[in-house]
């Protein structure tokens, strides 16, 4: 085989993609994304950095990184097309899956399959973790729009640190956090009913002596 230098690496990809019948499939650019700024968004006491998301990656997934304070976490929700996952870099989380409580340590990850209902907070003074959603299924129009939800209940970072306090004490409204959600595949219940509920934590636990 010729050395690497002297093959034409297009022209040999174009050749795997014709053999296989991907002749008319063109491929994403390839990227590197930094931990910068103009990434990050400030979020309910929290810092935010997306790498990957939207058109970049043919919106067939998103990976962010999450940094928050303790007892700091979603209400409950539901992805129904996209898997997710947070690998936890330092701190910990405790997460429940249908009221099912799973504690998450430094150097683990856990996994949060589409279809079933999922909250979590921090459970360290200060956890540090990255989030993947990958599409569950071909035929599920997954969309991974979550930073789309961000934007709307945050703003963009002034600092690559944790915003002082607890953030702004921003309620959003209902019906545009319901379309967003929608828009993106998700669901947050009850909404309408009981609003925005950060910190969700042990309130919709299952007792496991029940």
């Amino acid at each position: 085989m010729m050395a690497s230098e002297n093959i034409d690496w297009k022209s040999e990809s174009a050749g795997a993609r014709k053999k296989f019948g991907l002749d008319g499939y063109e491929p994403l650019q390839p990227f590197v994304a930094g931990r910068t700024i103009d990434r990050s968004i400030w979020y309910e006491g929290q810092l935010l950095v997306f790498y990957a998301d939207g058109e970049a990656v043919g919106n067939s997934c998103a990976v962010w990184e999450g940094n928050l304070l303790e007892g700091m976490g979603p209400p409950p929700h539901i992805h129904l097309y996209e898997h997710e996952m947070f690998f936890i870099l330092s701190g910990s989380i405790t997460a429940w899956i249908e009221g099912e409580r799973h504690e998450v340590s430094e150097g683990s990850l856990i996994f949060m399959p589409a279809g079933r209902a999922h909250w979590f907070v921090s459970s360290a003074p200060n956890s540090r973790m990255l989030s993947w959603t990958v599409s569950a299924h071909a035929d599920r129009p997954a969309k991974h729009l979550q930073k789309k939800l961000f934007e709307y209940m945050g703003v963009p970072a002034q600092e690559m640190c944790l915003p002082e306090g607890s953030g702004p004490d921003f309620r959003p409204d209902p019906d545009v956090l319901a379309a967003i959600a929608e828009e993106n595949g998700s669901h947050v219940f009850d909404l309408h009913q009981e609003g925005w509920r950060r910190a969700f934590g042990e309130r919709g636990q299952i007792d496991p002596e029940a």
